[in-house]
């Protein structure tokens, strides 16, 4: 089934079915992503991101709920390689840097445990579905006393997949009966690379590549 109808489908009748129970709550969150691509390769770093979104929290007893939510998030990684060799009394330097973009329409359902009346534990599964990916690059050669530069951007959806799973384990608090704040650690358990696997020569396969993110939200439950 197309995800796009899942998710329609998903919302509404879950909205039909919270709309009916007693004692949910309905909120909103934001906040930012501090997100990586779990490679083969060892030249990945943070990128900063945001997600914004709504929730709900269906109560399961004096200690128990569930908050499923829907989520706009901008995540990714950035990389970054240099190199130099010298050849026959001529140096050659390669600096390479690019940051990978990639938006995503997410579904997580947090499982949530309360320790205290303030403190809660949460976990649960997520599916993302891609909305758009991008790969902003920026390379310097240098060549001798010459240097060459490049830079630029360009999509690169066609290369990830679109439908991404994984898991999140997180911590929050309730400043208020309204206010709240959430730690998360998002794992991806999806490769995410959709390349041939018949690689060009020039072209570096990074095995398999698989989403890593913290989160922080500040969140309002009206």
């Amino acid at each position: 089934m197309n995800f796009k109808i899942l998710v329609v489908t998903a919302v509404t009748v879950m909205a039909s079915q919270l709309g009916s129970a007693q004692n949910v709550t309905w909120g909103v969150k934001a906040g930012a992503n501090l997100s990586n691509l779990n490679t083969d390769l060892d030249s990945e770093k943070y990128l900063l991101g945001f997600h914004v979104g709504g929730l709900a929290e269906i109560p399961l007893g004096a200690k128990f709920s569930i908050q499923p939510e829907l989520l706009y998030s901008l995540e990714g990684a950035k990389l970054e390689d240099e190199f130099s060799f010298e050849d026959e009394g001529i140096t050659y330097g390669l600096d390479f840097k690019e940051e990978v973009k990639l938006s995503y329409l997410q579904l997580p359902v947090m499982f949530k445990y309360r320790m205290t009346d303030k403190f809660s534990f949460e976990a649960g599964p997520q599916v993302g579905y891609l909305l758009n990916a991008k790969s902003e690059y920026d390379s310097t050669l240098r060549v001798g006393g010459d240097t060459f530069s490049d830079s630029g951007s360009e999509k690169i959806k066609d290369q990830v997949k679109s439908i991404a799973f994984g898991v999140n384990f997180g911590l929050g608090y309730q400043f208020t009966n309204n206010m709240f704040i959430q730690g998360r650690y998002h794992l991806g358990l999806s490769d995410l690379d959709d390349t041939d696997s018949n690689l060009e020569e020039d072209d570096v396969d990074r095995g398999s590549v698989k989403n890593r993110s913290f989160q922080v939200s500040i969140g309002y439950r009206f």
